[in-house]
């Protein structure tokens, strides 16, 4: 996927009523979501608000598009735009408006928050340099440790459909996953995930991209899952994935570390991810089917 052009303009954005009353910070985005954020103001609401995230869903006439305020300390999302301090006092619920550099969540009053853009950050998709390498590092790995077995028999049948099954054996892989454990991103999603990021990198995600697609996401698990699902499908993942995927099929790559910075990525997300990269690893890296 092209990284958009950030707009022009952006970081001369016009003044919104009431934003001296307001938490106002600053902003550094993701190039990922510069259409989205520089272009003409769209409304939106909060779906999850954390001590570290605040995600919210607008609607940008094509569909919903994910958009997440962090601090510097929370895992760097590829929809994310990052604060300097966590921003507070925000609930599910309420009301945001997206555009011309900022974004704007709640009422003027203190329960308000104003973000302005003031720089941008680039993802690039995820590599995997020798893959042959790579398949061999994590041959073994599928056992999903640490997860829960539903979790692991799940993405078993997901690897199995990637590797020789049909259209229809895709989508029950899918649909057995999607939505499956509990938390802002389920495990199961997490799976897919990592999944559709090696596929990107092998350059075959396009049939699991569209069995996801077709399982309609957001009527089946959380928003903020939802909302990633298409950013992996491109290769686009947190650092800590590309960085496991880079080390893995480097000669000198640094696996181990890379492995647990990844395990340490939320209470099963960095798992579930691995496990994820993993299956589709095992079935997409022997060459075309």
């Amino acid at each position: 996927m092209p990284v958009p052009t950030v707009p022009t303009g952006v970081r001369a954005a016009r003044p919104w009523p009431g934003a001296a009353s307001r938490q106002v910070l600053p902003g550094a985005a993701s190039t990922v979501v510069a259409a989205l954020v520089g272009g003409p103001r769209l409304t939106g609401e909060v779906v999850a608000a954390t001590r570290t995230l605040t995600a919210v869903l607008v609607d940008h006439g094509t569909g919903p598009v994910l958009l997440c305020i962090t601090g510097p300390a929370a895992v760097r999302l590829p929809c994310a735009v990052v604060t300097p301090w966590p921003v507070s006092g925000l609930r599910p619920g309420q009301r945001a408006v997206v555009g011309d550099g900022e974004l704007s969540i709640g009422d003027p009053g203190a329960d308000g928050v104003l973000v302005s853009v003031a720089r941008w950050w680039r993802v690039r998709p995820a590599t995997i340099g020798d893959v042959a390498l790579a398949r061999s590092r994590t041959a073994g790995l599928a056992d999903g440790a640490g997860l829960d077995g539903g979790i692991v028999a799940a993405s078993g049948r997901l690897g199995l459909a990637l590797l020789c099954g049909d259209d229809d054996e895709l989508a029950d892989a899918v649909d057995g996953l999607l939505g499956l454990g509990p938390g802002l991103t389920p495990a199961g999603d997490d799976v897919l995930a990592g999944a559709l990021v090696v596929a990107a990198a092998l350059g075959r995600a396009a049939r699991l991209a569209s069995a996801v697609g077709a399982a309609v996401p957001f009527a089946r698990t959380t928003a903020v899952s939802a909302g990633l699902l298409p950013h992996a499908a491109h290769g686009l993942a947190a650092p800590q994935l590309a960085a496991y995927l880079a080390a893995l099929g480097a000669a000198r790559g640094d696996v181990d570390a890379a492995e647990r910075r990844l395990l340490d990525v939320g209470h099963t997300s960095g798992a579930a991810l691995r496990l994820g990269a993993v299956v589709a690893l095992a079935a997409l890296a022997g060459g075309p089917r």
